[in-house]
């Protein structure tokens, strides 16, 4: 029992003694790793943010061209009223979430005529601005979907 106290003794002596180096430049040391490091992190960080709003912009943007698509189809855009009506109901779908509607720029058209049968294409464009871009200096991405259905009436 008595040697298992004398080495437990050196074993604390040894790492309690002045062998150890100074404890105030091993604090520096970490300081200047993690300032270093810091930059990446934030980067890290705020990229994984802009991917989160690019993705839920992006839903948002598909969505309103849904909505506006399915509007058309029952009024095609043959006339202008037609034309702001799928403008208003593509805008009021995105209303109230991340983009600003004001800014969403939905498009109708018919590529093969507005008859019945045919397919009407609802083409939804948003200038979307990164964090990362207005930090760092930068411009917008523009974000754009389309969405097809065929008309059923007039």
């Amino acid at each position: 029992m008595q040697r298992f106290f004398v080495r437990l003794h050196s074993h604390w002596k040894f790492r309690h003694s002045d062998h150890r180096p100074n404890r105030r430049l091993c604090a520096g040391q970490g300081l200047v790793e993690f300032a270093l490091t810091l930059p990446l992190l934030l980067l890290i960080v705020i990229g994984t943010l802009d991917l989160g709003r690019i993705f839920f912009a992006y839903m948002t943007i598909t969505n309103a061209s849904r909505e506006g698509a399915f509007y058309a189809t029952s009024y095609p855009p043959t006339d202008a009223t037609n034309i702001s009506n799928i403008q208003a109901r593509a805008r009021a779908e995105a209303d109230g979430v991340i983009i600003v509607p004001g800014q969403m720029t939905p498009t109708p058209s018919c590529p093969s005529g507005c008859a019945a049968g045919n397919a009407v294409r609802v083409t939804v464009s948003y200038p979307f601005e990164l964090i990362s871009t207005q930090i760092l200096g930068g411009g917008t991405i523009t974000i754009q979907n389309y969405t097809e259905m065929v008309i059923v009436g007039q």
